[in-house]
């Protein structure tokens, strides 16, 4: 497989990702542009946090938008408040011209019923903008395994649920990386793949695992991530999914988004097929 379109995930480039307005939005597209990246992952509230000119700001960057993200509230079943949440981010993506909208599950599952219900509901309102919902598995919450979100999306039936594989949690998911799962599953079943690593150091308690993914993950080719067996994988299974960089690192934050971005993003080009 060729992979010629890299995209980035710039809440990377932020000291503190929850925390954007409108000059910190302008500063991490402009470095994303700078660096080389030819597309953007965006988390939709920051497109609110960052005024009225956000979406104009992403416009004239030239930069494709393939995914907005996420979906949280799901996990509970539809509802109003489901439903809602789903329509704000169809909205946004599509007025973006994005095909996925991200999905996760940021606890435990209380009702495995209730949230294949609200897995399929998304789907639906997505389906109807023609956009896929992609499911990022978490180790640490009620999605933790490749295995689990497989299951998730296959039992909600809907064509157009896929998962979002990332390769930090790839790695650090309970019993480790399943390349022979990776391999057994429909080539559209993975719509999108980050590109991020964990270190070699071996399995980690659950709240070390998270702080690792937040704030010390290491550049692509500098960690445990089999990049050609991800990719050999990718290409069995006929996936031709969307890929971006979201290397979440305090270190490489410290050296500002234009040089944070660049080094990202050389590291990513490295290690594409």
């Amino acid at each position: 497989m060729q992979i010629t379109s890299l995209g980035n995930c710039p809440s990377t480039l932020l000291a503190d990702p929850m925390a954007v307005d409108g000059e910190t939005f302008r500063a991490y597209i402009d470095a994303t542009v700078s660096a080389g990246f030819e597309s953007v992952s965006l988390w939709a509230f920051h497109l609110m946090f960052a005024g009225p000119d956000a979406a104009s700001v992403v416009r004239s960057s030239g930069l494709d938008v393939g995914s907005v993200e996420a979906s949280i509230g799901w996990t509970s079943g539809p509802s109003d408040a489901l439903a809602a949440e789903i329509d704000g981010l169809v909205a946004a993506g599509s007025d973006l011209g994005a095909h996925i909208i991200g999905a996760a599950c940021l606890g435990p599952i209380e009702d495995q019923a209730a949230a294949v219900d609200g897995m399929a509901a998304i789907a639906e309102r997505a389906a109807e903008a023609d956009m896929l919902i992609a499911l990022e598995f978490l180790p640490w919450t009620g999605v933790p395994t490749l295995a689990a979100a497989n299951d998730l999306v296959a039992a909600s039936g809907a064509d157009n649920a896929t998962i979002l594989l990332d390769l930090f949690h790839w790695i650090r998911q309970p019993g480790g990386p399943d390349l022979d799962l990776l391999r057994s599953l429909p080539g559209e079943r993975i719509s999108y793949v980050q590109l991020c690593e964990p270190s070699d150091a071996p399995t980690m308690a659950v709240g070390e695992i998270e702080n690792e993914a937040m704030h010390a993950r290491r550049l692509p080719g500098a960690g445990a991530v089999d990049h050609q067996a991800i990719w050999d994988a990718l290409d069995h299974i006929g996936s031709a999914p969307f890929v971006a960089a979201e290397v979440f690192s305090d270190e490489l934050v410290a050296r500002g988004p234009m040089s944070m971005a660049r080094a990202v993003h050389d590291a990513c080009r490295a290690v594409l097929p």
